[in-house]
């Protein structure tokens, strides 16, 4: 069996697809993409107080994972702490003919964004420390009504030709079907094991019919729920040199801890005048979890006692990422059929394991002191998200489809820090990052801005900084199942998924100097 089966599942099995046939051959990928693309503006207050622009400042344990030649930049050692608490509202819009309800859904969820311990010596500085690199905690739902197709229309065209003796459960091995075929046929297998599908008898080849189940011209009315939970935390050791206050150069050591599990439902429920289905729950769960390294170098200049211009290279992050995935059906009846009001199946767990490859970075900043008022910072950054790739065996396809479906793309960090008094700071920053996506009807898709501001108070023993991020992104749309049969006959919800992203961040950091 191939090695990409949880792909396979996932794009076909429950029939998920993007709006469009190019980027629906990537679908494989929309996990790497998840893992690829990282936020600068979640770790310290500083930093996230200032969106992000970092490449050609430092003293700060951001630093470490933007360009660590800031480290060489502390004038003494420091152990720092940034506690925070990110608010995600997700708002999934149904776009079908007959109509959706919008739907906004939030989740709160404290964390921390980062800690570093540094020590400084006349000239050079160690360090290590964690940087909150993703976070990917949120919940969505979606629901439409006056759907004219059923996903069990869907597994109708997927058992054609399948013999019903081989897809059923029987008691010395109820998880035998499963095994005996590919797990992009597991949800239709289901379908039959709880009665949402029948066959059709005396057909050569097999065929199978919801005829029983739903009547003709019956409405549909479907709902889509997603829960997301995990995040990129990225451990760094660095250190930096300090050439005569006008050179500062580093390299940091990235080793990445990944998590992510998701939980999806899909549900339909028909109108009250059917006779036979009353409703069906389809729920599937994934669970990633990995381990990553990379290498970062940088160097940032001081040509003027007024003026920093810094540039850093993150290499890719090369990962390897263990997986589970395994799914539920639940068919609720309007009437009992053989003494049970409801028919249940669910899956063996399936496990895999492979490996992958995140694109490279290149970052650019310059920032200047503007006399005893504070400091403006512009950074620039861009990442090869066509590179990225599947390095185990097995991924061909997936990779083509990467470098069809990605481009490169471009982000902008902007920040100014404004001391009114001796000890008082405070900021505000912008950052947009551009669509990976090719295409420019798909740009808006992806795209990803933020706002920020901050205070802070800082002596010489302690600095107490507090930041607020609000970002926002439109995902890419999807049809909850799309399919299309060897003889091009195509079964597709008339709605579409559409989902924006609205996060909110507070981020407090304490740090302490020693």
């Amino acid at each position: 069996m191939n090695r990409n089966f949880i792909r396979a599942t996932l794009a076909a099995a429950a029939g998920v697809a993007l709006i469009v046939t190019e980027h629906a051959r990537a679908q494989g990928s929309e996990e790497l993409l998840l893992f690829s693309r990282q936020n600068f503006g979640l770790s310290s207050a500083r930093s996230a107080g200032m969106g992000g622009a970092f490449t050609s400042l430092g003293a700060d344990a951001a630093a470490m994972s933007i360009n660590p030649a800031g480290i060489a930049m502390y004038g003494s050692g420091e152990v720092s702490v940034s506690p925070g608490l990110r608010i995600t509202g997700r708002t999934a819009d149904y776009g079908g003919p007959g109509g959706n309800i919008s739907n906004n859904l939030g989740n709160t969820k404290a964390n921390v964004g980062s800690f570093s311990m540094v020590y400084a010596g006349d000239n050079f500085a160690v360090g290590f420390g964690m940087n909150r690199m993703a976070d990917f905690n949120g919940r969505s739902r979606a629901i439409g009504y006056g759907e004219a197709f059923s996903m069990g229309d869907m597994f109708v065209e997927q058992l054609y030709g399948v013999p019903s003796s081989t897809i059923g459960a029987p008691e010395r091995d109820i998880y035998q079907a499963f095994y005996n075929y590919p797990p992009a046929m597991w949800g239709a297998i289901m379908g039959y094991q709880t009665a949402l599908l029948d066959p059709v008898g005396g057909s050569d080849p097999q065929a199978y019919t919801m005829g029983n189940m739903i009547q003709r011209g019956t409405l549909l009315y479907p709902e889509w729920y997603r829960r997301t939970t995990g995040a990129i935390n990225e451990y760094t050791i660095s250190g930096g040199y300090n050439f005569r206050d006008v050179l500062y150069v580093g390299a940091t050591l990235g080793i990445q801890d990944i998590y992510y599990d998701r939980y999806d439902t899909y549900s339909e429920m028909t109108s009250a005048d059917n006779v036979g289905l009353h409703s069906m729950y389809y729920d599937q769960n994934l669970r990633m979890s990995g381990a990553g390294v990379n290498l970062k170098v940088g160097a940032t200049v001081r040509p003027l006692p007024w003026l920093r211009i810094g540039v850093a290279y993150h290499s890719p992050t090369w990962i390897n990422m263990s997986e589970e995935y395994d799914a539920a059906m639940t068919t609720y009846y309007t009437h009992p059929r053989e003494g049970y009001n409801y028919g249940y199946s669910d899956t063996p767990i399936l496990r895999n394991e492979y490996n992958l490859r995140t694109p490279s970075r290149l970052l650019a900043g310059i920032s200047a002191t503007i006399g005893t008022l504070g400091i403006v910072s512009v950074d620039y950054e861009r990442a090869w998200y066509q590179h990225m790739k599947y390095t185990s065996d097995g991924y061909a396809d997936v990779n083509a489809g990467i470098a069809d479906t990605y481009t490169p793309s471009d982000v902008i960090r902007a920040g100014v820090e404004f001391q009114p008094l001796r000890s008082v700071f405070l900021r505000a920053g912008y950052g947009y990052s551009s669509s990976a996506y090719k295409g420019g009807e798909f740009k808006r898709y992806g795209e990803y801005q933020q706002w920020s501001g901050g205070i802070g108070y800082r002596n010489r023993v302690v600095n107490i900084d507090l930041a607020y991020v609000y970002g926002s992104a439109k995902q890419m749309p999807f049809k909850p199942f799309d399919y299309t049969a060897g003889d091009g006959y195509r079964v597709a919800t008339d709605g579409t998924v559409y989902t924006e992203d609205k996060n909110h961040n507070v981020i407090l950091t304490v740090a302490f100097k020693f």
